[in-house]
C-alpha cells in the first residue's frame, strides 16, 4: 500500500434488516483500510434496524431513514452522496472480507487502466457459512450489453464483489436506475461496459447470502426489466456465449484459463507479496 489513501465510498441500503445489518456494518467499519466514507440509506425500517445504525453513527459519514420507492431508489440517493474516488455497495444482509478494501485499492493504485473490477464469486447461507467459492467468468462487453450474463448462457456478475472508480457513475442514468425493481445491478454493469472492461481479481472480497424469497428469485420479471435496456443478441452471440460459458465451467481457475485470460486477471504473487 502506498502512502496515499484515496477515499472509498461504500453505500448500504436497508429495510427491516435487524437480523443482518450489524454484520454488514461491522464488515465495513472494521476494514483494514483507513479511509472509508460509509453511507447508509434506510427505507424507514420499523423493526429495530435504525437502532443498530445509530449505535455506529460515529463511524458512518451519512445516514438517513425515510420512505423510498424501493432498493434502487435508495441506492440512487446513496450514490448522490458519494465523494470518494472509488466506490461500491453492499446490501444489508451481505458482508465484506476484512481486507477487501485495502486489496482493491492496491489494484486501482497499481493499474491506472483499471476502472472496474470484481473478486471471486462467493455464496453463504443464513448462518453466514460460506457454501461456495467460484472463479468468476471473464466478461465480454458485447455479451454483457446483450443480456447474456443471467445464468442461462453465462454466469451472473456478483454485485457484492464489484468495485469501480467513481467517474464511471457519470455513465449511469440514475433516474432510470431508480425505477427498476429487480435488474438495477445489471443496468449499472450495462452502462459501465459501454466504456470499460471488467477486470478479475481472484480473491475473496465479498459474498452473496442466499435466502428464500429474495428479489433475485423472480426471474421472469427480472428478464423483462433487463430486456428493456439490453440489445437483442443474435444467434451467433448466443452460440459464442454458450461456448465461453462452457470453457469457463470446464477449465476455470486452471492453468489454461489463466493463460487465456491473463491480461484481464490479477493473481497474487507470493514471492513478491503483491498482485
Amino acid at each position: 500500500m502506498g502512502k496515499e489513501y484515496p477515499t472509498v465510498s461504500i453505500v448500504t441500503v436497508s429495510y427491516n434488516a435487524v437480523s443482518t445489518i450489524e454484520q454488514t456494518i461491522l464488515s465495513v467499519i472494521n476494514q483494514s483500510y483507513p479511509n472509508i466514507e460509509y453511507i447508509i440509506i434506510d427505507g424507514g425500517s420499523t423493526d429495530g434496524t435504525v437502532d443498530i445504525i445509530k449505535q455506529y453513527s460515529d463511524r458512518i459519514a451519512y445516514w438517513v431513514s425515510e420512505p423510498d420507492k424501493g432498493m434502487y431508489d435508495a441506492l440512487r440517493k446513496g450514490f448522490s452522496k458519494v465523494t470518494g474516488s472509488l466506490c461500491c455497495y453492499i446490501n444489508s444482509d451481505d458482508f465484506y472480507a476484512l481486507s477487501a478494501i485495502e486489496t482493491v485499492v492496491e489494484i486501482f493504485q497499481k493499474y491506472e487502466n483499471v476502472s472496474w473490477l470484481k473478486g471471486l464469486d462467493v455464496f453463504y447461507d443464513e448462518r453466514s457459512l460460506i457454501t461456495c467459492i467460484d472463479t468468476p467468468v471473464v466478461v465480454n462487453n458485447r455479451f454483457l450489453q446483450r443480456g447474456l450474463y443471467t445464468g442461462k448462457y453465462l454466469p451472473w456478475l456478483q454485485q457484492e464483489s464489484i468495485f469501480w472508480r467513481s467517474h464511471l457513475n457519470e455513465l449511469v442514468d440514475w433516474e432510470r436506475f431508480s425505477q427498476f425493481k429487480l435488474a438495477g445491478d445489471y443496468y449499472i454493469w450495462h452502462c459501465f461496459s459501454k466504456k470499460e472492461k471488467l477486470y478479475i481479481l481472484p480473491t475473496y472480497l465479498g459474498g452473496f447470502r442466499k435466502r428464500e424469497g429474495q428479489l433475485s428469485c423472480q426471474m421472469d420479471a427480472y428478464m423483462i426489466e433487463m430486456e428493456s435496456f439490453s440489445l437483442s443478441p443474435t444467434l451467433l452471440d448466443k452460440i459464442c456465449a454458450t461456448c465461453l460459458g462452457f470453457i469457463h465451467r470446464l477449465i476455470r481457475g486452471g492453468a489454461i484459463y489463466k493463460l487465456l485470460f491473463k491480461s484481464r486477471t490479477f493473481y497474487y504473487d507470493f514471492k513478491k507479496n503483491s498482485f
